[in-house]
């Protein structure tokens, strides 16, 4: 793994790259440490619920910072992120997955989709960051179920995740036909 940093129109971004790191059996080890837990949201530049949700994702990271939660935002393939970040002001630190290496560790098949673990790097939360899609193309005016926000403070305040995985809705993360 590098460490990459680049300003991006008042942005600053945080690139990590993991593909450099194919001799670890754990690709997330080096994200868990000293945290309480790490939150992963692949996303794509592409997708309108990526592009939505970043506001969200980055109150969320500003909210849980201080309990040592960490967000990372992780876009696979090979993603042009630049615009991206500087348009949608997205403030987590960025992991490239050029190999799709975390997207295949945690299973990931659309963007967003969130997986929350803990500093073990088990299972806390995985799916979809609230109900306001509950299908593509329809969006809800309220949102009546915070899913992430929920399962991260339950976890914070050491009681049990309620609900633990709902079907993340969003655009199919693309690979490269060989």
């Amino acid at each position: 793994m590098f460490l990459r940093e680049r300003k991006l129109i008042g942005v600053a971004a945080l690139f990590l790259v993991v593909s450099c790191e194919r001799n670890s059996s754990d690709p997330i080890a080096e994200f868990l440490k000293n945290k309480q837990a790490a939150v992963f949201v692949f996303l794509a530049p592409d997708c309108p619920l990526s592009q939505n949700y970043t506001r969200t994702l980055n109150e969320l990271r500003t909210q849980f910072q201080s309990q040592r939660v960490e967000f990372y935002a992780v876009f696979p393939g090979e993603a042009a992120v630049d615009d991206f970040i500087a348009t949608y002001g997205l403030t987590l630190p960025v992991l490239l997955d050029h190999d799709f290496r975390l997207a295949d560790f945690f299973g990931a098949k659309k963007t967003p989709e969130v997986f929350a673990v803990d500093s073990k790097g088990r299972a806390i939360y995985h799916g979809a960051i609230d109900n306001w899609a509950p299908e593509l193309g329809q969006h809800r005016t309220v949102i009546t179920e915070h899913y992430l926000l929920d399962a991260l403070n339950s976890f914070v305040q050491h009681e049990a995740v309620r609900i633990k995985q709902t079907n993340a809705v969003g655009c199919f993360i693309e690979r490269a036909r060989r």
